[in-house]
């Protein structure tokens, strides 16, 4: 799973990304601002799942959604209430109230994995699946 964290606090940043991998997660990427987040996500595919502050340095994370069309799903971390109806628009799992608390971020997780479709049991081979259903005497 391609997570990351969109964080103008360091120091916040870093205590979410030990939080996360302590549940077994991994963060490929800590971004710090409106700015860098819009060039990193035209530059690099879209993750699977973003922690995104909402207040950051250079404005609201709500001007990236302005800029990019994100395709991850997204699990807000603020410490402002306010902004709850807006982001709930967006493609948001979550609202996380800081600081976070480690059961409510194990609660969204697990609300982010129940969204994700379910493996398959095994791997299809569609050349084996065409093998199968050729006719054995049409070969000559």
């Amino acid at each position: 799973m391609n997570i990351i964290i969109i964080e103008d606090e360091k120091p916040a940043a870093r205590l979410l990304q030990r939080k996360l991998e302590k549940l077994g997660l991994e963060v490929t990427t800590l971004l710090h601002s409106v700015e860098e987040s819009i060039e990193w996500f035209s530059k690099n595919d879209h993750p699977d799942l973003i922690f995104l502050d909402i207040q950051l340095s250079d404005g609201l994370s709500f001007e990236i959604f302005e800029k990019v069309d994100i395709k991850s799903a997204v699990i807000f971390t603020t410490a402002y209430d306010e902004y709850a109806l807006r982001a709930f628009k967006l493609n948001s799992v979550d609202y996380l109230l800081k600081p976070i608390d480690e059961d409510d971020l194990e609660v969204a997780i697990t609300k982010f994995k129940n969204r994700l479709p379910k493996q398959e049991l095994f791997q299809l081979d569609f050349n084996q699946i065409r093998e199968m259903f050729s006719n054995p005497f049409d070969k000559d």
